[in-house]
């Protein structure tokens, strides 16, 4: 389509040309005294008014809000809080039976840390507690040390059976299932307290950055299957058969096989109460939740309303000896009391807890972000994660497993105006009455009620799989890396899923440097432009000048890549010297190979390098540039850099690279460059006709 240019769309500018140094010598910079390291550290060593109010409000956020709290917050932070309730009731009972524990464990791990977070969290949509994908990981951890301690007294067990009566026998089982109670418990003790020392020492050593080297699609891919693990860990509950723990790599694969195995032993009542429940939750979760989410001050809180008629209806129908329906059970109420977590199991499980810190960071801030962004406030990543650490340290003393936030809560605190982390405290207050006197209540809930609510609130990331087809479209890497990390989370593990997702995505960083791809760079022959020329019309090479630019880093990884990319597109230095030596042998038959050689040879005679798109080069990428630069000195072509960084150019003149490049071929544009290229050739008259293209670039450029 032709463009037509008018006199207004022109832009002119003046200006003379400059070599890098010369544009140096007039936009100098202004020296600046630096202050040694110990300098700087005196100069923050000193104690004000001020600066101890900025310490306090760091590192104890909840001061900041209350300070600038305003009355019409109440609302929106009671009704956020009020709601979020009602899905930590549901989810903390099922996700502590995940964990391997007992559904008063996760009423605990809904309660301390949602109350620790409250003081020293930034974000006040981040709803601190019982997290599905946490509760997975300790279950694995929790399993083991279970195996374990069955394991050193099962044989102590037997003999005592067989030498006593079965009095004896009875009371030393039920003694060594007390014990395994408080192992489990124990073991989830721990690996929340060194979850929350790794958290806490990232905060304190301010790392928070390195959350941004863990990528959307790596996530995504993580907790897609974390999901499908999650959920397949509730269909026997759904179905009511037993199946035996499994660990290790396949273990999703050995326990379906055991499943189906026994399928005949499906409990019918306790799959048609899973069914009708997951009905009912996605009926009102997606055709009126979501569709009239925009008219509803709050969402209906369908769990919470499933939890008491399924209780209600399990009580007085009596599900439990009529239908051999599996029920939560005992729950005590009140606290336990606070004990220090076992640390001599603690080397065992350390690999598992960076696993979870990872995980409660990586999902937790990224969430904390998105809603910050929604709502145009910042969050400290550094104070979140001492918050997290915090929370998990602190609810280790109090029988807690590991936590972070969940997706639908922090949504719920999102979309109904949470403005503070004031919002947690009726959350508190009605889960501290459930945990004290209402909690008993819920005794004869039916497990597969919380079963199939795990599983409908695992939909919002098994809906992911819908991202595959954009991430293919968007970046075929992101896309690979995500089916990389599902495929081995589901079908090995999740840890291995984790060690092979962030493997393959640092790997695929390396690749991508490596199929860097270059481009020449050609002229408008309708107005004064540089644009690649590549298939485009009104592009022209300038006479004698090749422009070449390479879009990645320069360094060892990449060098000769580089150098295969230049040779190939622009010309190979290496073969027009070959040619150049065999010149005077060339047979006649191959004479027009000779005379293709010689044209070559004539038209090229300047090459531009455009290190625009070059963010860093190394002593290997320095190498490479002195080698090409001899290799086409040899050939009579000369080498121009233009748009070199200050900080690329320091790293040229430290490696004394400018010994063997002379500096006036360092140039600030590619204008300066074509100029200079044109007026040497004018100065040293050595062609004998100049195009028009010639003329317009000495004169306008």
């Amino acid at each position: 389509m032709e463009v037509k240019l008018k006199a207004k769309d022109l832009i002119s500018t003046q200006r003379r040309w400059y070599s890098s140094e010369a544009l140096d010598s007039v936009y100098y910079k202004v020296p600046v005294k630096r202050r040694s390291k110990i300098g700087k550290i005196k100069d923050n060593c000193f104690c004000s008014r001020t600066r101890v109010w900025k310490v306090l409000t760091t590192l104890l956020p909840i001061i900041k809000f209350i300070e600038k709290y305003k009355t019409p917050n109440i609302l929106g932070d009671f009704l956020s809080g009020l709601t979020a309730t009602f899905l930590h009731l549901p989810q903390g009972l099922g996700f502590g039976i995940l964990a391997g524990l007992q559904p008063i464990n996760g009423l605990y791990t809904t309660f301390f840390p949602v109350l620790i977070y409250m003081f020293f969290g930034t974000s006040p949509h981040v709803s601190f507690g019982s997290n599905a994908v946490m509760a997975l990981l300790t279950q694995t951890v929790v399993k083991r040390e279970a195996d374990r301690y069955l394991g050193s007294n099962t044989l102590h067990l037997i003999s005592t059976i067989n030498h006593s009566d079965e009095s004896t026998g009875n009371s030393s089982s039920r003694y060594l299932q007390n014990n395994l109670e408080d192992i489990k418990v124990g073991a989830a003790m721990t690996a929340s307290l060194l979850t929350g020392l790794i958290l806490a020492g990232l905060g304190i050593c301010r790392l928070g950055f390195l959350t941004r080297y863990m990528s959307v699609s790596f996530i995504g891919g993580f907790t897609t299957a974390a999901a499908i693990h999650i959920a397949s860990s509730q269909v026997p509950k759904m179905l009511g058969i037993v199946v035996s723990p499994h660990s290790g790599a396949g273990k999703l694969v050995k326990m379906y096989i055991e499943l189906f195995s026994n399928i005949e032993l499906a409990v019918i009542s306790e799959l048609v109460i899973a069914v009708i429940t997951i009905i009912i939750l996605l009926i009102v979760k997606i055709l009126i939740n979501e569709k009239y989410k925009d008219r509803m001050k709050i969402p209906i809180p369908i769990d919470f309303i499933v939890v008491i008629i399924g209780t209600i209806v399990s009580y007085f129908g009596k599900f439990e000896n009529n239908f051999d329906v599996k029920i939560v059970g005992d729950i005590p109420s009140g606290f336990p009391m606070p004990k220090v977590p076992a640390l001599h199991t603690a080397s065992t499980m350390i690999m598992d807890c960076v696993v979870m810190a990872i995980l409660s960071l990586a999902m937790t801030i990224s969430l904390a972000k998105l809603t910050a962004k929604k709502h145009g406030i910042s969050i400290d990543d550094n104070q979140e994660l001492i918050a997290y650490g915090i929370s998990n340290i602190g609810s280790s003393f109090f029988s807690c497993f590991p936590q972070a936030t969940a997706p639908p809560r922090t949504m719920v605190l999102s979309n109904l105006g949470a403005k503070s982390t004031l919002n947690a405290i009726p959350t508190g207050l009605i889960i501290l009455l459930i945990i004290l006197w209402i909690g008993t209540l819920f005794e004869s809930l039916p497990v597969a009620i919380l079963a199939a609510m795990i599983i409908v609130a695992m939909k919002n990331l098994l809906m992911q799989f819908g991202d595959i087809p954009r991430l293919w479209r968007i970046n075929k890497f992101d896309c690979i890396i995500w089916l990389i990390t599902f495929s081995v989370s589901v079908l090995v593990d999740l840890d291995y899923g984790l060690m092979a997702g962030i493997g393959f995505s640092i790997l695929s960083i390396v690749i991508q440097n490596q199929m860097a791809s270059g481009k020449v760079i050609g002229y408008s022959d309708r107005e004064d432009i540089f644009v690649d020329s590549k298939n485009r019309v009104h592009v022209i090479e300038i006479s004698s000048i090749k422009i070449f630019q390479y879009q990645a880093p320069l360094h060892f990884a990449n060098a000769e890549n580089f150098r295969k990319i230049l040779y190939s597109q622009v010309a190979d230095a290496i073969k027009l010297k070959n040619r150049k030596e065999k010149d005077e042998i060339v047979k006649v038959e191959n004479q027009d190979v000779s005379e293709k050689g010689k044209k070559l040879e004539q038209n090229i005679r300047h090459i531009i390098l455009d290190f625009q798109m070059i963010s860093n080069v190394d002593l290997s990428g320095i190498n490479i540039l002195t080698q090409i630069m001899k290799e086409y000195k040899a050939v009579d072509i000369e080498i121009y850099i233009v748009k070199c960084s200050s900080k690329i150019t320091e790293t040229l003149r430290a490696a004394d690279f400018f010994e063997n490049f002379p500096k006036e071929n360092m140039l600030y544009d590619l204008a300066d460059a074509v100029y200079v290229i044109n007026s040497n050739k004018a100065t040293d008259n050595t062609e004998n006709t100049t195009t028009k293209s010639d003329l317009r670039e000495n004169t306008k450029l």
